[in-house]
Parts: structure tokens; sequence; C-alpha cells
């Protein structure tokens, strides 16, 4: 008796990892395919030949961030790719600040608790960084700084509760 409690467990506990598994790829598809639709806008609408990193940005609208080079691989650039009928946003990479720039800026002047993330988005068709922190007052916060030059554009925090 005591076998089959244990081989009926054994198999519900591997039927549930496997429900798991497949519910888990079916959530990512939708994300996977538009990640391979922006991929294949990129090399063909823009001069990016080589793709290097591809990230997303769930601002007002989504957005993929390819980042890659020219064919001939002498110059970085970032491609900002939004919905099918949108034009993509490009931008030689020496044109704006780098990640690290844009930590050092955090770390400096915004004093984190905590620096979670640092991410390239677009906002209004305006190419920016965000950057996710826990501030002093235990908030998770949020930074919107311009990509060229590091304008400040928005910030918002999420209270706590006390």
């Amino acid at each position: 008796m005591k076998k089959w409690v244990i081989t009926i467990v054994c198999a519900l506990l591997i039927a549930a990892i496997g429900m798991s598994i497949y519910f888990y790829q079916n959530m990512r598809s939708p994300i996977t395919e538009q990640e391979q639709l922006a991929i294949e806008r990129a090399l063909n609408e823009t001069e990016i030949g080589i793709i290097e990193d591809v990230s997303f940005y769930h601002g007002t609208q989504p957005y993929v961030v390819i980042k890659g080079q020219q064919e001939d691989g002498e110059t970085d650039l970032i491609a900002w790719v939004g919905q099918e009928a949108e034009s993509i946003v490009v931008k030689p990479a020496k044109n704006g600040l780098t990640e690290e720039e844009v930590r050092q800026f955090a770390v400096s002047e915004l004093a984190p608790k905590r620096l979670l993330a640092v991410r390239l988005g677009l906002e209004n068709r305006l190419p920016i960084y965000e950057i996710t922190y826990i501030d002093q007052n235990d908030r998770y916060s949020f930074y919107y700084i311009t990509f060229e030059d590091g304008t400040f554009v928005k910030r918002y925090s999420l209270k706590t509760d006390d």
C-alpha cells in the first residue's frame, strides 16, 4: 500500500512539473514571437547586420530594443522596434550614454539604497534610459533620462504600506 501512495505522489509530481513547463512555454511564446519579428524587421529595415543583444521595454507602449552592429562591424547601433506600423528608431550607440555611465549617474546622483536595473526604452519616440531602484525611503522608484545626454524626463516612486 505504501508503494502505491509513493508511486501516485511521484506521478502527480511529474505531471505537475510537466504542466508547469508547458504553461511557461505557452506564456513565453508571444514574447519570443515578438522578439523574432523585431529582429527580422531590424535586419531588413535598418543598417544593423549583426545582432548582439535583445531586450524588452514596457513603458506606455512595448518596444524591443536591439543592440547590434553594421555588417562591417564598424558602427554600433541601437534600434527601438515597436508595433509593425511604427517606424524603427535607430541611433548610433556612440551618440548616447553607455549603461555604465547611467549606472554611475544613478549611484552618485540618486543615491539608491539598491540599484535594480538600467534599461533602454522609448517614450514618445524619445530614446531614454529607465533606472529602477529602491530609494532611501524603501520605495520602488523609476527615474527616466534621455539616451543622448542624460536630461531628466520624469520620475515616480511607489509608496510602501506603513
